[in-house]
């Protein structure tokens, strides 16, 4: 009889360890901009002045791309992190060199997938996360769920949080919730095994997705309202465009 291979817990993973920076600017001066194309090779109309934002966790990122909607330089941070950061590289060493085809198709044809093929992959590789562990993701949360509950099915993730915010919009889903709900994950008492996608060399790279599989417990420990003004839209027949007025919630998870 085979023995039961213990799961591999995956290093932990801050990608505010070095905080994401944005600047107040000012209108360069020639002398400024000839400093400038000498130290760095290209001219730049504005040069940084003082702080304006200082993002160094997880929570304060959410909280500023639910504020401002769109920010492609903090995607930009956050690839550049996981690019030259060794805890990363080590997830990705745990998973098979070559994807698994049930979970290629997870994310190629979601939602029409397997439950039980996802999480036999899933299960099968081994690997949780750590405790304290921070991700997101984006979505509704049911309040007639109460405070807690089990996925039944695998529950995508991401190391960016534009990217759960694009999530919890895409095909009109947050103009028919009639809110978006962005979570923070917190990793507690981790017992849900995951799988972690590539990067480099897929369609669907630009996700950063981190997939559990079925049965992770959610816990909801706190909401808080950014802003009542956010704008959703739903692409209709004929490509008629619906738009409405959202709140946006920030809700602090702890998932097991």
């Amino acid at each position: 009889m085979l023995k039961k291979m213990k799961n591999k817990t995956l290093p932990l993973i801050n990608s505010f360890l070095n905080p994401y920076i944005i600047w107040n600017e000012k209108e360069a001066t020639h002398e400024e901009k000839m400093n400038f194309y000498n130290q760095y090779g290209y001219v730049k109309d504005k040069i940084p002045t003082t702080i304006k934002k200082k993002i160094d966790t997880s929570l304060k990122s959410a909280h500023h791309i639910a504020k401002v909607g769109v920010d492609n330089a903090l995607g930009n941070f956050i690839d550049a992190f996981l690019d030259r950061n060794v805890n990363y590289k080590k997830w990705r060493e745990n998973m098979p060199s070559i994807t698994p085809k049930d979970l290629v198709n997870f994310q190629k044809y979601y939602p029409d997938f397997s439950i039980k093929n996802v999480d036999f992959e899933i299960n099968k590789i081994g690997c949780t996360l750590i405790e304290e562990q921070c991700l997101f993701h984006g979505g509704f949360w049911d309040d007639a769920r109460g405070d807690e509950f089990i996925t039944s099915k695998p529950f995508s993730s991401t190391f960016c949080p534009q990217v759960a915010l694009r999530e919890a919009e895409s095909n009109g889903k947050a103009y028919d919730a009639n809110q978006i709900d962005l979570f923070v994950l917190r990793v507690v008492n981790p017992q849900t095994n995951v799988f972690v996608f590539r990067q480099k060399g897929t369609t669907h790279g630009n996700e950063k997705e981190v997939l559990f599989s079925s049965g992770a417990k959610l816990t909801l420990r706190n909401r808080i309202l950014v802003r009542n003004d956010y704008k959703a839209y739903k692409v209709c027949k004929e490509l008629n465009v619906k738009e409405k007025t959202i709140p946006i919630y920030i809700l602090e998870v702890d998932i097991s």
